[in-house]
């Protein structure tokens, strides 16, 4: 009798589902909880993440000019001043082809660094002309403007001038310069240089 007990104790039994599924709950029921506690502050800090984007898009509000400076003034922004002279537009070059729909608008412009600090002046990227139906012109070489602005590393109160040409549909009524150089993180000085 003594060996027949031994012999069951020995004797291995395969486990039915439901001990199985027992087994696997108290073994792995603190990773079960940690998976699930991740996932709750996932989901948590995704919903915190949007909600906070969407109120940051709601309260953006579109730049708005003061002011439109026309030709001949003196425009000023806190970080630069710049003066339009001689504007003029032509409706062909002999050197740079224009369309028949087309005209070159050309004028002669002053720009002085009023900030405390040397700045990057690069005309190429900080000047364009819009107009009010919403096209627009970038710097374009004409010979109507042999002295073009050079780009130029200006000094606090120093100032560079040169022409500017752009190429712009005859239809604009209104052309504006735009000067967008973001020093000191200034709004851009808008010129209505036809007025």
């Amino acid at each position: 009798m003594k060996t027949g007990r031994k012999h069951n104790l020995l004797r291995w039994r395969r486990p039915s589902v439901s001990e199985r599924f027992e087994r696997f709950r108290h073994e792995h029921s603190l990773v079960f909880a940690a998976f699930v506690l991740a996932l709750t502050a996932l989901v948590v800090v995704n919903t915190l993440f949007m909600v906070h984007t969407l109120r940051r898009e709601q309260n953006v509000q579109p730049v708005v000019y003061s002011r439109i400076s026309t030709s001949l003034q003196l425009a000023s922004n806190g970080a630069l001043q710049a003066q339009v002279r001689n504007v003029a537009t032509e409706l062909s070059d002999d050197l740079f082809q224009v369309s028949d729909i087309q005209a070159v608008l050309i004028m002669d412009i002053t720009i002085k660094n009023t900030t405390t600090r040397t700045q990057q002046f690069i005309p190429v990227n900080q000047l364009y002309v819009r107009s009010e139906d919403g096209t627009h012109s970038a710097l374009h070489m004409s010979s109507h403007a042999p002295k073009p602005i050079p780009a130029s590393e200006l000094k606090p109160g120093q100032s560079v001038s040169g022409q500017l040409s752009f190429v712009i549909p005859r239809s604009a009524e209104r052309p504006l310069l735009y000067i967008d150089t973001g020093w000191d993180n200034s709004t851009p000085l808008v010129v209505d240089v036809l007025h």
